[in-house]
Parts: C-alpha cells; structure tokens; sequence
C-alpha cells in the first residue's frame, strides 16, 4: 500500500494579517484561506489565552503562542496539513511576540517562517531580530512590526522604522513590502498606512506577487505573498471506499485458485504464495470500488449559508470603498456590515450546534465522538526531535522516521546487563535442540466456522497494516474466500511457522502525556499489524490460552491480562493486607517495593520464552510457531506517510499483538517467591511486601527479597531501574519522609538493588490509584476530582444550561465521562473519611446545577431527584455490593481471602480504623434519605426529567 507523504512544494502563497481579535474571524479566515489557497497564514494579536481552546480550522495545522502576562498580543500559525511543515519553539524574545515554524520545499533550502508581532508601545530590538533570523539558514519574517520607513512605502518615518532599516546591512535581510496601506485606522482623521512587512533572509524564490486584499474585520487588511514558480495547483485527495459496491464486487467475483489442493500437504513457499494471491486479490477489489476525492471540499466542516455569502460579498465591497475613500459614510457602513456578518455568523453557529445536541442521542456513534473531542488536548505536528547528543536532529519526516526507528530499534535489543554467559548459551543450546526435533503432536485444524466466528467479532474500525486491508474489508469477505484462509491457516499451522509477511509491521508514534514532545523516547510505537495476520494469531491465541487454561500453569499472584482479572482487584487485595495490620489495637506497619520494569514488553528475550514454554509442556507444534512468531520480525516507523528503512527486531514481543500479553505473563510465570514477603503482578507492575510491628525487620526482609528477584531478573535479561522504583512504609500519622527517619534515627536501613538505592517516598502510585503511606487517599482523591473537574470544563458545551441537548442526555454524558474518573476503583477507596467523599459529592452537584441552570435556592436532593441521579456515596455502595459479592464467589482464592471477612461494627464511625467492607454497613447519607423519603405521588409527578427543575427554573426568572 502506498503512503502519501506530506508535499515538498515548488512555490508557497503566504498571507499575514493582523486579526485584532481571531476566534470571532474563524468561519471568515477559513473562507479567506480556501479562497485565496492559502499555503501558510501568519495572524498577530489573536487575543487568544492558554485557557481557550484552539479556533481550528479544517485541513490546517495551528502553531499558537498566545501572551500570558497581559491582555491583548498573541500570534498563530495556520499551515496546511499536507505541506511538510512542522512547528518550531521561538527563541527567547524580549519585545517582539512570535509562532514559528519550519517548511521544507523542492529546489530550496527550508525555510524558517515567523509570525512577529511587535507592540506599538515597544521598540525594535536588534537582539530579538537576531534571534529570529539565526533559526534557520533561510528565514521569512512577517506581520505587524509597527515600523514605518518611507524606504518601504510608508508615508512617514518613524523611530522604529529607523531602527530597522539601520538593521538591514548588519543582519543581511532584505524588507518586502506592498505598495499600498495595510492599516486603515478607524478614525478617518488619521491617515492609512503601511505596518505589516515581510523581512526575508537568503530566500532565493522569486517574488511572484505581494497585495493587500481588503477583506476580513480589523483595522488592517491581509496581505497574501505568493513565493516561487506558479505551476496549477494539484489539489489534495482522498481515498473513499464505496462499501456496498465492495461487498458485491467481493461477492460475485470468481475466487483465485490456491497453489496447493485441500488434500495435499503444503509447503512453507506454497503458503507464501497463497497468501499473496488472497491478498493481491482483495487488494485489487477494493482499488476498484474506490475512488480520489478532493480532501478540501470532503473534509470542509462548516459551509456558510448563500444568504451570509451574500453579506459577506456586500461587506468587502464596502471595505474596498472605504479603503479607496475613508469617509464616515464609508465607515459606517462597513462597520455596519461587519457586525451583521458576525451577527449572523453567529446565529448560524449557534442554530447548527442547537439542532446538533438536540438531534443526538446516546446510541450515536457521534454523540461519543464529540464528547471525546472535547476532552482530548490539542494534537499538534511532532516538533523536531532531539538526537543522541542533545541536539537537534531531526526536522523532515524522513529524518524523524529514521530517529524514531533507531531509538526502537534500540530498545527492541536483549539486555546486556550482567548477563550470565553460561546460562545463555544453556538456554539457547537447549532451545536449538528442542526445535531440531520434529513435533510430537499437532494442533486442531482451523474450520471456516471458527474464521467465520473470528471475523464477526473484528472490530470494524481499527487501523489496517501495510497492506492495506482493514477489519471492514474483511468483514465483507464472502465464504469462498473465508474457505481459502482457513485452508492457508491450516498450510501454515501444518508447516510450523508463521508466514514471514504477516511478521511485518509499521510502526506510528503516540505521544505520552507529560513527556516533552521533542525526545523520541516520548512517543509510544504502536504496531499497525496485518489484519489477516491478526486472524491467525487470533487463532493461535486461542489454542495457547486454551492450554494454559486447562493446566492452570499461571500464577494467582498474575491479574494482568486474565479473565475476571483486573487492575481493581489487585489493588483491592494490597489495601485489605495493609489496612489489617493497621487496624489492630497495635498497629503492625507495611513496607512495600514497588518495581519500575524498564521496556518489559520490548525487552523479552525470545530464547527464554521459548525454552520456557517448553519446559510448561505446551504443545511443540504451537511452540515452534511462536519461534517463527517471534523470529525475524521487521518493522517500519512511519511519520505523516513517510516509511524509515526496515529494521530488524531481535527481542521483545510485538507490540499490538493480541498474543503478546499472554507470552509476557508466561516468561514471567516463574518469578520467584521470598517468604515470609508476598507477591503482587500486573503484567510488568512487580510488588513485593511485608508487614510486621519491628521496621528493621521489614527492611530486612524487603532487602532479601530485592535481592532474590534482582537474581532473577538478571538471570532472564530483564531490566529493573531502580531509581524509578519506590519504597514506602505504610503507617498512621504524618511522619516525615522515611528518608529523613533513617538520617535521624536510623531506624529503618535503605534497601538496594544491584547496588543502587531504591527510594522511600510518602506515596507511590498503584494501576491508577494513588497510595499514601498513611492510607486516608486523600491524595487520591483530590486527583481524581481535579481530573473530573477538568473534563467538565471541557464539556461545559454539551452539558451547560444554553445547551440544546437534552436533560437525559446530558446524565447520560455525566454518568460515561465524569464520574468514572472519580469513581474508578471506588470499591478501594469508598471507606475514606467522608469530609473526602464529600468532595466529589460537591462536584456531582455542581454538574446537576449546571445541566438545568438551577438557581441558588432550589435543593441539590430536588435536583439529584430530577436527573434521576444517585448520590456518589450511594453509587459507591453499590459498585462496592457487586464486587464484593462477585469476589467471593471468584475462581483465584488470593480474592477471595482479600474479600472473605465481617467489618467490625465497632470500627464503623472511626474513619482510621475502617476498611472496604465497612461501606456495606454503611448508613444511608442524606441525599439518600431525602430522596427515599419522598412520596410515591411525587415520583409519579416526576416521572419525565427535569420537570420540577423547569418549573423551580421559572419561579426563579419570576421572582428576579
């Protein structure tokens, strides 16, 4: 499948305007851009904060540094998405605002592009002019510099226009300018001038044309700058698929014929062919049914009614006349259509955005689309990467595709860490010897009904592989062909291996939240697999779980990645062992470590598992297919369609397999034990702890089993960082950090691993729940309700009192997207002191009055009554009778035992002497007891939602 990489083009048009206020201008800028076919658009004084969302605009790229300090300023850049651009961090400026970024194009050097915006109480400094030329050997400047020079067509002179031009020689740049005003100031009595310019450094592309275009809202107009040759452009497409005529075409279509017959025994090179003719053959059918569409007119999400067209067209005109002659007739009339325009662009919007959350309802697939939207934090070009020795080093695509690729490559690589010679070279001998022997057993051959079954649970929207065949298009595959893959499934099961071009894979990057976005180690690699591959893997998955399921080979101590397993449960099982030593009349203390695996899935040394697997007796014929599985796997980084070279990978398991959990919980089944400690596992996450009245004895205990499992981990190749990992000592009270205790006291001696200290700390953070060492989660909480309160915010569109949307809905997107952030494993945390549960009661009710716009005297116990919403206390009470009743009744005995007790009555009021279980006896809070007090008639009168709310809402209005 071929990738469209980002243009390289022969010319840029760039436009620079001073908006004096943006985001009421974005349906218009949007206009102007496709008009005009805008490449780059430079804006100054955006009026924009850090707090406001971006104005986007559909087929550009934003680069936004808005002012923080005061009103007023900001600049941004709008690029367009399939220009090789990318955004750039601006130098430190004293006086001079700036967006900056980077585009590289065919037959010149890149060009560094600014948006600049000087304050007119500001003065030029050479400094920041400096600052902005030296990033790049080709530089463009433009925008409002508030610098007048009649060297440049102004009328007058000013002082900082003097300043510029003594600039000129010294910084070697060149002032590009039009040859009318660019600022028309609204009192006619001052006269219009030229302020926005264009300063260009070694740009050796013909100037083509420079204009003001008297459109947009401002005081100035936008100047458009076409840079280069001026070929036609070529516009740019994308692919549709028409699935109806693709199902039919797939359907009618005679089958290929397979090189090997139903009775005959395969080669490994007959699979290899089959597999290409299956696939040559889907991939020619669905180039057939589709079709290029123009991505600009495809992907256009708002069009302006003909009528706003109309005005729109009127109100340039009129900045035209009054550009031509500014007479206060002039003026008040363009200002008068100035404000009709925003006037109607507005009810537009807002009827549009009315009718839209009106319309959805929960089972649209936009209604979570949009709520997802909202949440979510702006994505923006990957910046240009930092290389190996801290420098930049990566700017274009292929540049950053090839870094990324090394830095995974990398990563992908057996530790090297004390490894034991000896024990390497037994395993991999052993390894050889076991795969020399043929199969003694062969595995369930593969029906089209069980490939039949598999493709129905495909999920039809994930990415596809290099091939290009996505879960939709096999979905749509008729039984001739679902036959054809079962019969290469069972080629490639008889012959033991796993075809070698399912083994390939592209690799795109995720950023991690929090990481700075230009080291390449910040970015997740998340494998874009074939989708037949998958399907066979998915098969495999199934025969190994299948195995492993019936010999009961995992370890209870494993909840990663097992049925009714989960992180919940795991947490739930270290807080009960803590909280029982804390509870009694003498406390007994637990200290716990917590280890930090480095790259544990990218790390998995393949001759291990694979001997391992051995030795647990699963089946050689499966064995020896997860060799092939594992061996001589390739991948490609790609970045906005550009591919790096392939690399090799030579340890670790893939990464978006769906058998890759399952290997890792098997290579790591066999971690050692160090009684009296006990052993907690979620996939990588290792705990290890211990309780007991004497510290030093925990310390003690501790140390030995760090250094039993240090052992192990070395002896495996598997990497432990140990100043990412964290111990903490749970006790009651507010103690200072154990660190502090041990350089006071030197009650509890630090525990090492391979020499390296592991550190103390207050509080440590568990599968998504924050553990303090005092065990109130007060911490916890907090963060859970900071986030909650967050994404409010975020969808105060959707849920605010002007929303159309309905009441019903509006719970609805509360009960999916809010309160599960605080409520996540509740069941752990539901017995904390209740002046902390209150605070995210407070939270839930600051959501209700915001849903119905309710005034200040109307109850929240009205208001929960209404929406039909439980109080949070009450809705973890129930989340907690669930859970417990389904823990005792669950297969691993490790959750029962953390379920299986009676709460001590006597423990019931004193919030430090409770656990989970305490919350089942729990009285009702009063939100609950008002709400059980009411009537039945009242129920029945309040059936339909928000019904007294409205009518409270009313007597409100009437009492104002």
């Amino acid at each position: 499948m071929a990738y469209k990489s980002r243009l390289k083009p022969l010319s840029v048009t760039i436009g620079f305007f001073n908006a004096y206020g943006l985001a009421n201008q974005r349906d218009q800028v949007c206009d102007f851009l496709r008009d005009h076919q805008i490449d780059i658009f430079l804006v100054q004084e955006t009026l924009l904060k850090p707090a406001r969302r971006d104005p986007k605009i559909a087929n550009y790229n934003m680069v936004r540094n808005d002012r923080r300090t005061a009103r007023g300023g900001g600049t941004v850049i709008y690029y367009r998405r399939a220009l090789h651009c990318i955004p750039l961090d601006p130098p430190a400026l004293v006086n001079i605002e700036a967006s900056v970024c980077r585009i590289s194009l065919t037959g010149h050097a890149p060009i560094v592009i600014a948006s600049v915006y000087l304050p007119p109480e500001k003065i030029v400094l050479s400094s920041d002019i400096e600052a902005l030329l030296s990033m790049g050997s080709s530089v463009i400047l433009a925008g409002d510099l508030n610098c007048k020079h009649i060297r440049w067509n102004s009328h007058t002179t000013t002082p900082n226009g003097r300043r510029l031009d003594a600039l000129v020689d010294d910084l070697a740049f060149d002032i590009i300018a039009p040859l009318t005003p660019t600022h028309y100031p609204l009192n006619i009595a001052h006269r219009p001038d030229i302020l926005d310019i264009a300063l260009l450094k070694n740009v050796t592309l013909r100037l083509h044309s420079i204009e003001v275009v008297s459109e947009l809202d401002s005081d100035h107009r936008p100047v458009v700058m076409k840079l280069g040759r001026s070929p036609d452009s070529v516009p740019v497409t994308r692919t549709v698929v028409d699935w109806h005529t693709l199902g039919i075409s797939l359907a009618e279509s005679d089958p290929p014929s397979l090189p090997f017959s139903p009775d005959s025994t395969p080669s490994p090179q007959d699979t290899a062919e089959a597999i290409d003719i299956l696939t040559s053959h889907i991939t020619s059918t669905l180039d057939r049914s589709s079709k290029q569409v123009v991505a600009e007119d495809f992907l256009h999400r708002f069009k302006l009614p003909d009528d706003i067209g109309e005005l729109l067209r009127a109100k340039n005109a009129s900045i035209r006349a009054y550009d031509r002659y500014p007479t206060v007739e002039n003026r008040i009339r363009m200002r008068a259509l100035q404000r009709g325009v925003k006037s109607r662009i507005a009810e537009v919007r807002d009827a549009r955005w009315s009718d839209f959350l009106e319309g959805l309802a929960p089972s649209q697939r936009s209604y979570y689309r949009l709520a997802r939207t909202l949440k979510s934090d702006t994505v923006v070009t990957m910046p240009p990467l930092v290389g190996p020795s801290g420098r930049l080093a990566a700017f274009d695509d292929d540049e950053k595709a090839e870094l990324l690729a090394d830095t995974l490559q990398t990563q992908c690589t057996p530790s090297i860490q004390s490894a034991d010679p000896v024990h390497v070279e037994l395993v991999d001998s052993e390894v050889e010897r076991r795969a020399s022997l043929p199969p003694s057993d062969a595995l369930p051959p593969v029906t089209p009904m069980e490939v039949k079954d598999l493709i129905k649970d495909l999920r039809p929207r994930k990415a596809p592989g290099s091939d290009g065949i996505s879960n939709r298009v096999i979905k749509l595959l008729p039984i001739q062909l679902i036959v054809m893959l079962a019969s290469i499934f069972n080629a490639a099961m008889a012959n033991c291996i796993f075809p070698a071009v399912w083994k390939e894979a592209d690799v795109i990057g995720i950023h991690k939240p929090g990481k700075p976005k230009n080291n390449p180690t910040s970015y997740r690699p998340i494998s874009l697999l074939m989708s037949l591959g998958k399907l066979y893997e998915r098969l495999l998955y199934k025969r190994l779980r299948d195995f492993v399921s019936s010999k009961g080979i995992l370890i209870d101590e494993q909840f990663g990645f097992r049925a009714n397993h989960s992180c919940v449960q795991q947490v739930h099982r270290l807080t009960e062992h803590i909280l029982v030593g804390l509870n009694r009349p003498k406390p007994i203390y637990t200290g716990a470590l917590f280890f930090d695996v480095a790259k544990a899935f990218d790390k998995v040394w393949h001759n291990g598992l694979i001997f391992k697997l051995f030795n647990m007796g699963v089946p050689d014929s499966l064995v020896l297919i997860i060799r092939d599985f594992l061996s001589n796997r390739s991948f490609r980084y790609r970045v906005e369609g550009t591919r790096s070279s392939p690399r090799p990978l030579t340890a670790g398991v893939p990464q978006g397999s769906v058998l890759s959990p399952l290997l890792f919980s098997l290579f790591i089944n066999d971690i050692p034990r160090s009684p009296p400690t006990q052993l907690a596992l979620f996939a990588d996450d290792t705990t290890v702890y211990y309780s007991s009245r004497n510290k030093s004895l925990i310390a003690s205990k501790l140390q030995s089993a760090a250094l039993t499992l240090g052992q192990w981990f070395r002896k495996w190749r598997i990497d432990i960082n140990p100043a990412k990992s964290t111990a903490v000592l749970f006790q009651r009270g507010n103690s200072p950090l154990i660190s502090s205790r041990i350089r006071r006291r030197n009650i509890t001696p630090p525990i090492t691993l391979f020499g390296l200290p592991i550190p103390w700390a207050r509080k440590v953070k568990y599968l998504g729940v924050t553990l303090d060492a005092s065990m109130t989660f007060r911490p916890h909480i907090k963060t859970v309700r900071d986030r909650a309160a967050f994404i409010l915010g975020r969808l105060y569109p959707m849920i605010c009192k002007r929303s159309k949307m309905s009441l019903r809905n509006k719970v609805t997107l509360y009960k999916t997207c809010i309160r599960p952030v605080m409520t996540y494993a509740s069941v752990v945390f539901a017995h904390a002191a209740r002046t902390h549960i209150d605070t995210l009661q407070s939270l839930q009710s600051r959501f209700c009055r915001l849903a119905v716009g309710a005034p200040w005297f109307v109850r929240n116990v009205d208001l929960h009554d209404d929406l039909g919403l439980e109080s949070i206390r009450k809705h973890m009470k129930s989340v907690s009778e669930r859970y417990f009743d389904k823990a005792m009744r669950h297969d691993n005995r490790l959750i029962v035992a953390a379920a299986d007790y009676s709460p001590n009555p006597d423990h019931a009021g004193a919030s430090h002497r409770r656990r989970p279980r305490h919350v089942l006896t729990d009285p009702s809070d009063p939100i609950t007891l008002a709400l059980d007090t009411f009537s039945s008639n009242t129920r029945s009168r309040l059936r339909s939602p928000g019904n007294r709310t409205r009518r409270t809402r009313q007597r409100g209005r009437r009492a104002a």
